[in-house]
């Protein structure tokens, strides 16, 4: 006897009630107790959860995790965001919100992802645009799994070569972009200037100190676009702390005082001084082999709606002349 039906005798469901508990058809259940069929992830996570146990009861061995961004393996005892790209799991840690603990959507436990929720498939979006998180936000509320992970252009494009995301921000001087492969379909997402933040009580000439190396700036790792802006604007290179997002970095800049680098809509949106150094295009990649599927199809419709164009501009920095609109 297979292991779906003898948990589903025992709690005395026909295949039929099976089905409409785990969001699947009749048929399918019917297919996989007979031996011939293997469901898709989110058909097994559905199954899983109507009957209250672990995909991993169900099915048998752990499915391979893997961090959206470093595609190594999460940590022991971590809260995940989750998502599936390709019947793959990918996670990114839970964010801690100002109000509470954010979304957590699986654990790691004794090196398997325990489900602590059972979604449907979204889009995994990876980049340095914060506006992806808006997105996240509302895919989720309208019943997607969506995930949003903040990364530089650099780890953007790896994590979207190596299958761990759906589609990726990418940015940089117009008609300097990153160099994509013929198979990635290229989206305009939206400008906005790269410089230097800093609280709005910093002494004059601070962004001149910065740029010389007579101060510290809040950096990021080599590679991330805002990064090489800044390689390019100072006379030196100058120490400092790295921040992972550009946030972060504003953040970092208003606790301590030393200039970051970031862009425009983060220090407007935090209330710090802003110095830019150069404008750049933002753009949102997809490989082709997604071109329709209905996660990506959800998320670009997000992105080209009011509702997505509204917050952004009441953020402010942001220029949204044809969004959405394909980029060469």
């Amino acid at each position: 006897m297979s292991r779906l039906r003898e948990l589903r005798l025992r709690r005395g469901l026909s295949q039929a009630e099976l089905a409409e508990l785990a969001g699947v058809s009749r048929q399918l259940v019917g297919a996989i107790e007979a031996g011939r069929h293997l469901p898709r992830v989110d058909a097994a996570l559905g199954l899983a959860d109507a009957l209250v146990v672990d995909v991993t009861d169900l099915f048998g061995s752990a499915p391979d995790v893997r961090d959206v961004v470093s595609g190594n393996p999460p940590a022991e005892g971590d809260l995940v965001r989750v998502g599936r790209v390709a019947g793959r799991f990918v996670v990114a840690r839970a964010r801690v919100e100002a109000s509470g603990w954010g979304n957590a959507d699986g654990l790691i436990e004794d090196g398997r992802l325990r489900m602590l929720s059972s979604l449907a498939p979204g889009p995994v979006m990876v980049g340095c645009e914060p506006g992806l998180e808006v997105i996240e936000r509302d895919l989720r509320e309208g019943g997607l799994g969506a995930l949003a992970v903040g990364a530089s252009s650099r780890a953007s494009v790896r994590s979207l070569h190596e299958g761990r995301a759906h589609m990726a921000v990418v940015h940089g001087r117009s008609g300097e972009m990153p160099e994509a492969a013929p198979v990635i379909d290229r989206f305009r997402l939206c400008r906005w200037r790269v410089g230097l933040a800093a609280p709005m009580d910093t002494s004059p000439g601070w962004e001149e100190r910065a740029l010389s190396g007579q101060s510290e700036v809040i950096q990021r790792e080599g590679g991330a676009g805002v990064q090489t802006a800044f390689e390019r604007a100072a006379a030196t290179s100058a120490p400092g702390p790295l921040s992972t997002g550009h946030i972060e970095a504003v953040k970092m800049a208003l606790n301590t005082g030393i200039p970051a680098v970031t862009i425009e809509p983060a220090a407007v949106a935090l209330g710090a001084r802003f110095h830019a150094l150069e404008t750049h295009d933002a753009e949102v990649w997809v490989p082709r082999e997604w071109s329709g599927d209905r996660v990506v199809e959800a998320a670009m419709q997000e992105i080209a709606g009011t509702r997505f164009q509204r917050r952004l501009l009441g953020v402010g920095g942001y220029d949204l002349e044809r969004i959405g609109s394909r980029a060469t």
